[in-house]
């Protein structure tokens, strides 16, 4: 056995990281609000063609998505109430009512609206909603806003769909927790309970994939999976 000593090189860093936290904020008007946030960091950098054959922490679904339609950031959110940004000030992660897509994908797309298409209709049956009902109709490619919020996006092309008649429920946190390295057998997860989290006046669940820089010696390309559910008021409710 040999003993590590000071001239030993530093161990090689987790390529694959999971955090959650839950922040937890008391009103003047008596509310709670309360914010969890689930993030999973993926030592892959899909810009430069790498191919995944195993998954630890991260998704396989979402791992494989990202591969076929070449994304290189997504975000989708279902909210349901509407945020008063009078009485409670600004909120953590603004959506719109009902269901949100956008995405940016690589500039090695040849067809964007047919990728956009397959890929709605692919995320549909993960997240369990009506994204397949996303078409030309309500879709739109911004150019001035939707800037990309992760790194690498500069020649990426865009698509943002919104879906204000979705109906959040619980079939849409299912599987959302399913995504999550341990589902909801265990840490903050468990405090989620998928019939009473709706009782609320707002309520919002995100689903963020962007690409990230870790910094080291070496600057490297992860992607990072941030899960985020809002909820506002009454957090003791849900425990």
């Amino acid at each position: 056995m040999k003993l590590k000593t000071l001239d030993d090189p530093p161990p090689p860093p987790e390529k694959d990281r999971f955090q959650e936290e839950l922040v937890i904020r008391p009103l003047h008007s008596g509310d709670t609000y309360a914010s969890f946030q689930f993030r999973t960091l993926w030592d892959t950098d899909f810009f430069r063609g790498n191919k995944v054959l195993y998954y630890q922490l991260f998704p396989k679904s979402l791992g494989q998505v990202i591969s076929k339609f070449s994304v290189s950031e997504l975000h989708i959110s279902f909210t349901q109430g509407y945020w008063r940004t009078m009485q409670w000030g600004q909120p953590f992660l603004p959506s719109p009512p009902g269901a949100e897509l956008w995405e940016w994908c690589q500039d090695t797309v040849t067809d964007v609206d047919i990728a956009w298409k397959e890929l709605t209709n692919v995320l549909s049956g993960i997240v369990c909603a009506s994204l397949n009902f996303i078409d030309s109709t309500n879709t739109v490619q911004p150019s001035a806003s939707f800037k990309p919020l992760g790194v690498g996006n500069g020649n990426a092309f865009s698509a943002n769909a919104v879906l204000p008649r979705e109906i959040v429920c619980t079939e849409n946190l299912t599987p959302w927790k399913k995504l999550l390295p341990c589902g909801a057998k265990t840490g903050l997860a468990v405090l989620m309970n998928s019939e009473k989290v709706f009782h609320s006046s707002f309520y919002s669940q995100a689903l963020h994939i962007t690409p990230v820089c870790q910094v080291s010696i070496i600057p490297l390309s992860h992607t990072e999976l941030s899960q985020a559910v809002l909820r506002w008021p009454g957090y003791a409710s849900t425990i």
